[in-house]
């Protein structure tokens, strides 16, 4: 009777034994799992905004023009620059006679399936952001200053023809982010 009570304490403990390796193993691929979830999302988040530091040599646009970027080659990338509040005035002067936060040039021409280097080049001494939903594309332009200005790059290759809205999210000026050419803007592409 001892030998067959001794065996039931051994299966018992052996069920538990398995049990507690089973809970072990559940909460091992659980961490595993949580930790891959949170490096997918660190990922997504950070992909695509790349910034590099470094003082801009060349021109910007005049404000208020408009970049027409000529059909590329095959392979080849087509350059575009966008400034943020550049030097001398630090904005764009409104219709209301003040100088307001602006990307410069406010509106952008494209054409369907051409590459576009976009870089923005922020002279402010805030973060804004570029955001063209209908094109995939949301970029946060880190904080500059007029001789030290952020760069940001973002990369764009237009699916399909039409004027696509974009515009600073972050919050800013608040006529400039209401007024097509200042915070906010069209990208024209053509077929």
């Amino acid at each position: 009777m001892s030998s067959d009570a001794s065996m039931v304490g051994r299966t018992v403990e052996q069920e538990r034994s398995s049990e507690i390796t089973s809970l072990r193993l559940r909460g091992l691929l659980t961490l595993v799992v949580a930790v891959a979830f949170v490096a997918v999302v660190v990922f997504a988040i950070t992909a695509g905004a790349g910034a590099v530091w470094h003082k801009v040599m060349g021109t910007t646009p005049a404000p208020g023009a408009s970049v027409a970027a000529a059909p590329a080659p095959a392979a080849s990338v087509v350059q575009v620059k966008l400034a943020i509040n550049p030097p001398p005035l630090d904005g764009v002067k409104g219709s209301d006679n003040q100088v307001h936060d602006a990307f410069v040039p406010g509106n952008l021409s494209m054409t369907v399936g051409t590459t576009y280097d976009v870089t923005i080049y922020n002279y402010d001494g805030q973060s804004h952001s570029w955001m063209a939903p209908d094109l995939n594309v949301s970029v946060v332009a880190p904080k500059g200053t007029d001789s030290s200005p952020s760069i940001t790059h973002v990369t764009i290759t237009p699916k399909k023809a039409g004027t696509f809205q974009w515009f600073c999210a972050l919050p800013c000026d608040k006529w400039a982010m209401a007024t097509n050419g200042y915070m906010r803007g069209y990208v024209t592409v053509k077929a």
